[in-house]
């Protein structure tokens, strides 16, 4: 709760102080909001700070934060924080764009705080609505308003399924709390059988989730939506939404664990229709933006297989893979945003880029290697941990995982081909800038977390 306070006064007085002014001139204000939030739940779930009677009325039943929650938590502030800092600021005045991601990622904490489906349900929306926005905020381009269009369209679509199913499990438990779900689940479990009720809103709020997350089939809206946005607003989307999402639905799944074993035979076909339909369909992309989305999807795959184990358990895996993937997203976007002209978007952006800018050629190779589970970095601790947590419940998942990353080294590494080339306009000078800070400190944290994973346990 504490992140949200700070995040969301932050976001009003930033609001009213960038009205005249340019949003360069604000945006190391916003970071260091962003930051502040992150740190003070990260302390907190160590015990170096203490919130409780500042919050005490809030309903904890409603709302309450596990020591591996406030840490998501700290990641989705401080990797809205990465994507603020890294990517350019827009030419013109006022701190909307910002001020509404800000308002977002206050959405995403309280999705991953939920305890609640009303709470998780005003989590989403929170979260959604300012994205429906700045998908079109650059109101001159035809794709951006196809983009915001297809995001409010699906958003609208997604959320009353996911309704519907709130409405079912409410028929079927007699509770919205996440707790007394999974009590009335296991007296069922005792029974031998759960109500139809309870099957069927499962499914739904599950699918409504899925569209979330880009899972297939429900994923078409995805690369036409990362496409047409801007490409911060796309960044902050592949990264904020996934995290929230899938903390999210880990947190709603766990209330249902005596049901498992049930949910896992038409979960699992899902998950690995789409680690391979993302796969396949990135290898095919000219553009190398669509290609992350696709990629994006295909990780949305992946994550599906924790939840197929004891998930309260087991939660620390999901954030290690969810900072691993948002650590190589962010410098990928950043990358491409930096290099993409608009005749161009395919992977020849990068045509001898490592001799033109080597910093940006080591943190090409670095976020590459990361997103796809290369040894010495973040990204494969991530894979490895995942993938040998979900083996003992869902082997033929995480078989096809290891294929679907084997596939997606193709086109991840398609870069390489033209980035060691010498056809280049660009001259090779680095100069210091908060992005390329930012950068080393990015490249210098997935290494040092793949080199040196014991200190993830430090984080988590």
């Amino acid at each position: 709760m504490i992140a949200i306070g700070i995040i969301f006064f932050g976001a009003l007085v930033l609001l009213f102080a960038g009205i005249n002014k340019e949003e360069a001139r604000l945006k190391t204000l916003a970071s260091v909001i962003f930051g502040l939030g992150g740190f003070a739940i990260w302390a907190e779930s160590k015990n170096i700070i203490n919130t409780d009677q500042l919050f005490a009325w809030v309903p904890s039943g409603m709302i309450a934060f596990n020591p591996t929650a406030q840490v998501i938590s700290a990641i989705l502030a401080f990797m809205a924080m990465i994507v603020v800092n890294l990517m350019p600021a827009v030419n013109r005045k006022g701190m909307d764009i910002v001020g509404l991601m800000m308002f977002s990622v206050c959405g995403g904490i309280l999705m991953v705080g939920a305890q609640h489906l009303v709470v998780l349900f005003l989590g989403i929306e929170i979260l959604s609505i300012p994205l429906f926005v700045l998908a079109g905020s650059e109101k001159d381009s035809l794709f951006g308003n196809e983009a915001s269009l297809k995001y409010f369209l699906m958003g609208a679509f997604s959320t009353a399924i996911f309704l519907l199913g709130a409405a079912f499990l409410y028929g079927g438990t007699g509770t919205l709390y996440f707790h007394e779900m999974l009590l009335r689940t296991s007296f069922s479990e005792h029974f031998g059988e759960f109500p139809v009720l309870v099957k069927a809103g499962l499914i739904l709020v599950s699918v409504g989730l899925l569209f979330k997350v880009s899972a297939v089939p429900f994923h078409f809206w995805s690369p036409d939506v990362y496409e047409g946005s801007p490409n911060r607003i796309a960044a902050f989307m592949a990264i904020i939404v996934k995290i929230a999402g899938f903390a999210a639905f880990a947190q709603l799944l766990s209330s249902f664990a005596p049901m498992q074993g049930w949910y896992s035979t038409w979960m699992l076909p899902i998950s690995i229709i789409t680690v391979l339909a993302g796969n396949i369909a990135a290898l095919v992309q000219n553009s190398y933006k669509r290609m992350l989305a696709y990629s994006s999807i295909s990780h949305a795959g992946y994550l599906l297989l924790f939840l197929f184990q004891p998930i309260q358990e087991n939660f620390q895996v999901l954030g290690i893979y969810l900072l691993s993937y948002g650590l190589g997203t962010a410098i990928l976007f950043y990358l491409f945003d930096k290099y993409a002209k608009s005749e161009d978007k395919s992977v020849n952006i990068f045509t001898g880029l490592a001799f033109s800018n080597r910093l940006d050629a080591l943190a090409l190779i670095v976020a590459t290697f990361t997103v796809a589970g290369i040894p010495s970095t973040i990204g494969f601790i991530a894979k490895y941990q995942l993938f040998t947590s979900a083996f003992t419940s869902a082997p033929w998942g995480v078989f096809i995982g290891l294929l679907g990353s084997a596939i997606s080294i193709s086109y991840y590494f398609k870069p390489f081909r033209v980035m060691f080339k010498t056809e280049s306009d660009s001259q090779p000078s680095i100069q210091f800038s908060w992005s390329n800070a930012c950068l080393l400190i990015l490249i210098a944290s997935i290494l040092a977390l793949g080199l040196f994973p014991v200190v993830l346990n430090w984080i988590f």
